[in-house]
């Protein structure tokens, strides 16, 4: 998950140095961003041990269906990440409660074993 998260923390800082400009706010709640979020670890997760082209293509396939499950476009994640990034405490808020996703579905799946 650390991984994930410091992608997410790059990308945001990127786009916070690259954006001056006041942005709206954004029009996914920060549940449903997290939720998309803790997919799309699980997504990169499930091409571990693969690589280059077979690994893009799936994880292509894979981005696509999770944001087709949420009912979110490419753009529309893509944009709300990018006004998420002018508020940091709240970007690592969502972080934060993507990986507790994917922790609190690892303690539920230790307790069916």
């Amino acid at each position: 998950m650390h991984r994930i998260a410091e992608i997410f923390t790059l990308m945001l800082l990127t786009l916070v140095v690259a954006c001056g400009k006041k942005i709206p706010e954004p029009s996914l709640p920060d549940e449903k961003i997290s939720r998309i979020m803790a997919d799309l670890y699980l997504a990169d997760a499930a091409t571990t041990g693969l690589a280059g082209y077979s690994k893009d293509s799936l994880m292509h396939v894979y981005f696509d269906q999770v944001l087709a499950i949420h009912g979110v476009t490419k753009e529309e994640y893509e944009e709300n990440l990018r006004m998420l990034a002018q508020d940091l405490p709240r970007m690592e808020s969502v972080v934060r409660a993507a990986s507790d996703l994917l922790n609190t579905d690892k303690k539920e799946d230790d307790k069916k074993e």
